[in-house]
């Protein structure tokens, strides 16, 4: 297959610096909307993450590697255990609520092939896990909100029921303009497009993300414009230490997401009991959606840590509040 020389020629120029980083990363990461003073929506999340060293692929992974198309990359596998929380904005409520999120919950897992050029990032991924009480999310939320002395929530029983939800998805990174900026920084714009396909979400978005900072060409990816898990620290590449502020929008249309479509047998008891028509409890799902992150990283040979504000549009129509708002806060370490 042949390629424009545009896109190899920076690809090839650049190839060493990629190279530079070949440890192992462990991350933790939160995502809380406890930082605005909320707790609803995407309320919670928690993700541990392992991203090996640098690897020679197979030849069935090589067509996944920017090395088989013309650059030299640096490539790794990311193993990550993740938990998501859903909730409506009255989690006091023991009724179900009409016109607001349903509960739900997401444990589960993923497998991401990274790969990564001072010019170019991209990660394909396969996410297989469970909503309903194999999620675990209720017992999570009580024994967290036991301890803070946060409201307890009560509506658990109408949550999304237990299903098997997985998708498959691209995401990429590609440098649009890298300039020299002072004090030997440098400043940044990128493309993130990514598309994902399953019955947990399927979806496609782009937009574009403003990078200043330290080092760039060797921590392109990192960052993601992502509500759910914006900083990946294990698509830190070819860089030994640096530090960045970020920030960035994007736009999204969104085909189907089981966490607001989920059947919720729960919620029918509920209204047949009460002689109500159980359609009166459904969402409709908003199909266009935006989303928008800041944030800054900083990290060294052996350690790090991010901090992250996000802010989305509605993921339904009914939705009682125009923006919904995270905090993040990612530990990662290297060996």
């Amino acid at each position: 297959m042949k390629l424009n020389r545009t896109i190899i020629l920076p690809l090839l120029l650049a190839s060493a610096a990629s190279l530079a980083s070949e440890k192992s990363t462990f991350s933790f990461s939160i995502d809380n909307d406890g930082i605005f003073g909320v707790d609803q929506d995407y309320t919670n999340g928690l993700f541990l993450s392992y991203t090996t060293g640098a690897i020679t692929p197979d030849p069935i992974f090589a067509p996944l590697s920017l090395s088989f198309w013309g650059g030299a990359s640096l490539d790794k596998f990311e193993f990550v255990l993740g938990h998501k929380m859903y909730t409506p904005s009255d989690i006091e409520s023991t009724t179900p609520m009409v016109n607001d999120r349903p509960y739900a919950g997401y444990l589960h897992t993923e497998f991401n092939y990274i790969s990564l050029h001072p010019q170019q990032a991209q990660r394909f991924n396969v996410t297989l896990g469970v909503t309903g009480d194999k999620a675990l999310s209720e017992d999570a939320q009580k024994i967290v909100h036991s301890i803070t002395k946060s409201d307890e929530p009560n509506g658990w029983a109408y949550q999304v029921d237990d299903s098997f939800a997985a998708s498959v998805g691209y995401l990429s990174h590609f440098n649009l303009i890298r300039q020299r900026f002072i004090a030997n920084t440098d400043w940044e714009i990128s493309n993130i497009s990514e598309i994902n396909a399953g019955n947990f979400r399927s979806d496609i978005s782009t937009g574009l993300m403003f990078r200043w900072g330290s080092d760039l060409a060797g921590n392109m990816g990192a960052a993601n414009i992502d509500n759910e898990n914006p900083f990946r620290a294990g698509m830190l590449g070819g860089s030994q230490g640096g530090w960045f502020i970020f920030t960035g929008i994007e736009a999204r249309y969104r085909f189907n997401d089981i966490t607001v479509e989920g059947d919720r047998s729960g919620v029918n008891d509920y209204a047949i009991r009460n002689g109500q028509d159980p359609s009166i409890y459904d969402v409709t799902l908003e199909h266009s959606q935006a989303t928008a992150v800041a944030g800054f990283a900083w990290y060294n040979q052996s350690f790090g840590a991010t901090l992250t504000a996000t802010a989305k549009t509605p993921d339904y129509k009914e939705a009682p509040e125009s923006v919904y708002g995270t905090g993040g806060f990612a530990l990662y370490a290297f060996f």
